[in-house]
Parts: structure tokens; C-alpha cells; sequence
């Protein structure tokens, strides 16, 4: 259980970070798009709703017996999503719609997606493998490579809305 404690570390540090990004901006610049981007602040936060979304009913789904590691792509997803570099499309099912969001509204969907996984993983197996998503070029994810994948997702957007903010 002992990475379950430190996956529930880090995904509370990193949900915090993101509302701390998040408050850097004021109800009128959050729904505005900086110069050379295509999404605004908002659509950023719209975009991690939208990823994370029934995230614990996925932890909590159809899973089977891992053949492999439980960690096996962990790396990989790190390298993947904290490469601040890399210009990255996203899933149509998770990109967001370009209107103007509730920065209240965003922020307590994602605090109840930060919450609702949190309060799962004490006692969730890691190492099943869950069948109810399959992870665009990557394949059928452990428990842990998905909370995996929603740290370092979280935490690149994070570091995008953090260089918004610096830029205004």
C-alpha cells in the first residue's frame, strides 16, 4: 500500500498546484485566449474536467489480472506529458468547446475529480489492468498508470496555465 500513499500524495500536491494556477487569473482574462495560443485558460481547465471526468467509475471498472508490471508505462507516460517542449493534439472527446466557462464551476469539478479519485486509493489494487478505456496509442492502463496519467497530465497542464498566467 505503500504507493498508494505516495500516489495519493502526489495526486493531492498536484490537484493543489492546479487550483493555485488556476486562481492566477480573474473571472474576465481566464476566458481569454493569449496571443499565439488556441485555448484559453479556461479551456485548459475545461480540457482536465473533461480527462478526468468518472475517473474513479474508470478506477473502479472492469479490470483483469496484470501479465506484466503494474507500473510498466509510468515512465513512459512521465516522459511523455511532463516534456513541456512537445507540442501535443488533443482526443476529440477531450478537447473543449471554445465558449466562456465559470472559473468557480471548473474549479470545483476539478477539486471533486481530484477528491473523488483521492478518496479511492487506499484500498484500490494498482496492479489490475482496466478495460473500460482504451488509452489512445498506448493500450489498456494498470490502475496506477492511469493515476499515473492523470498526475502528469494535470501537472503539464498545470505548467501551461502557470506560463498563461506569467505571460499577462
Amino acid at each position: 500500500m505503500e504507493n498508494n500513499t505516495i500516489l495519493s500524495e502526489n495526486l493531492k500536491s498536484t490537484f493543489s498546484e492546479l487550483e493555485k494556477a488556476i486562481e492566477r487569473f480573474n473571472e474576465s482574462n481566464f476566458n481569454q485566449k493569449p496571443e499565439g495560443s488556441n485555448w484559453s485558460p479556461a479551456m485548459v481547465a475545461q480540457h482536465l474536467v473533461l480527462a478526468g471526468s468518472n475517473f474513479d467509475k474508470l478506477l473502479l471498472g472492469n479490470t483483469k489480472r496484470t501479465s506484466g508490471k503494474a507500473d510498466e508505462r509510468v515512465a513512459q507516460l512521465k516522459a511523455i506529458f511532463l516534456d513541456f517542449e512537445a507540442k501535443m493534439t488533443s482526443p476529440d472527446f477531450i478537447e473543449p468547446a471554445d465558449q466562456t466557462y465559470s472559473q468557480q464551476a471548473l474549479l470545483a469539478q476539478l477539486d471533486a475529480i481530484g477528491k473523488s479519485v483521492t478518496a479511492i486509493l487506499p484500498d484500490l489494487d494498482l496492479t489490475a489492468t482496466c478495460l473500460d478505456f482504451e488509452m489512445p496509442y498506448m493500450g489498456f492502463l494498470t490502475r496506477q498508470e492511469l493515476i499515473s496519467f492523470l498526475i502528469y497530465h494535470t501537472q503539464r497542464h498545470t505548467h501551461q496555465l502557470n506560463e498563461m498566467a506569467d505571460i499577462r
